[in-house]
């Protein structure tokens, strides 16, 4: 079962949610910034991408069983929005 997870997308921290297209077609789309991933491996590329960039991302992810999930959302970073939000420095 896919849990959500922080976007890996530069410059948003809105969240991934799963998306059922038919009982056997699905994929991975954020609600803020409108990214679609057609399956969990370019998730985590962009997830693996993120992090190499900006290792403070790697603060909402975990890896377990080599598949990404997102940590507690007590668990992150207070400021975690607003280091996203300065990405945009760096566009």
């Amino acid at each position: 079962m896919f849990e959500e997870l922080r976007c890996p997308n530069e410059t948003c921290y809105g969240w991934v949610s799963e998306v059922e297209e038919s009982s056997n077609s699905k994929f991975y789309g954020c609600g803020s910034c409108g990214n679609v991933w057609r399956n969990l491996d370019q998730l985590s590329e962009s997830i693996e991408h993120i992090i190499t960039k900006y290792a403070y991302r790697q603060k909402v992810y975990l890896k377990s069983n080599n598949v990404w999930q997102g940590v507690d959302i007590d668990d992150e970073p207070e400021d975690y929005e607003e280091l996203v939000a300065s990405e945009w420095n760096n566009v």
